[in-house]
């Protein structure tokens, strides 16, 4: 039987709802706010709603500048997140099968490895000596490969953590129907691994596409710079001009907020089924 909640929880709730206004909701207001504002209006960084509107102005300037750089920077990051993230699926989703299904000593080593790579940071000279030796420096493929190793052991954690959800004897009876070991991932875990895998998506793809550190350590003065580096560009060539720095921001935001708007459904459900056995 469900408890009904007390007073106190009630007004707990109300206190938390509320807090975050100062914390959130103000601070996307003052950049969409401001993202509207003449360069001497914005300047002031105040919370007023603009004196003149110029978000127009602001919005085309930003579609322009540099011979339409923002949707060059905008494919290069759409096309690492999109790669990053379909290697990482099924190559951490994969390992976790493995991990989760197997008790020897190799798979409890590699749990191990894998475990402490969430602790241990990468280290920038040794990645690009090899990218350099592959090869890969200053390449796309070499970027994906770096975002995939550094997402991957959190991936396959979360992945092995859902697996704990799925009988044993989903596998053996497949085993037994003669399904052979790919086609037992590929057909049936792989399709029971839905909501972590939308959660997984959701939750990488915005470190990806977030990610500065690596585009400007393992992109360095390559063509295809990603749009957080554009984002960089874009403040030092403009410090005072908030207005046009503003809405750069919200344009670049936008990916990342339909995705999330499409795929939030699933993102709890993932994440809260995946800490439950049974």
């Amino acid at each position: 039987m469900v408890k009904k909640r007390g007073l106190f929880s009630k007004i707990f709730e109300i206190f938390m709802v509320l807090l975050t206004l100062p914390v959130y909701w103000v601070v996307y207001y003052f950049v969409i706010n401001t993202s509207f504002k003449t360069q001497a209006d914005a300047s002031r960084l105040s919370l007023k709603l603009p004196e003149v509107w110029n978000g127009v102005e602001n919005y085309k300037y930003v579609l322009t500048y540099n011979h339409n750089m923002l949707f060059k920077t905008l494919g290069n990051s759409l096309l690492l997140s999109f790669c990053s993230i379909f290697i990482l699926v099924f190559v951490s989703s994969a390992t976790a099968l493995i991990l989760q299904r197997r008790k020897n000593r190799i798979c409890a080593m590699s749990n191990k490895l894998i475990l402490a790579g969430l602790i241990v940071p990468a280290s920038v000279i040794p990645t690009y000596w090899v990218l350099n030796r592959l090869g890969l420096a200053n390449t796309m493929p070499g970027l994906i490969l770096v975002e995939v190793a550094t997402l991957f052991p959190f991936a396959t954690m979360m992945f092995k953590d859902y697996l704990m959800t799925i009988p044993r004897e989903i596998d053996e009876a497949a085993l037994i129907d003669g399904c052979s070991p790919v086609q037992l991932y590929f057909h049936i875990i792989f399709p029971l691994l839905k909501p972590i895998t939308v959660a997984v998506i959701i939750l990488r793809s915005v470190v990806v596409y977030n990610d500065f550190q690596n585009p400007q350590y393992y992109m360095s003065g390559s063509r295809s710079q990603t749009v957080q580096i554009f984002i960089y560009m874009f403040k030092e060539a403009f410090v005072a001009d908030y207005g046009h720095l503003f809405a750069a921001v919200i344009l670049v935001s936008l990916p990342m907020i339909i995705l999330f708007i499409v795929l939030n459904k699933k993102v709890m459900e993932g994440m809260v089924i995946g800490s439950v056995k049974g």
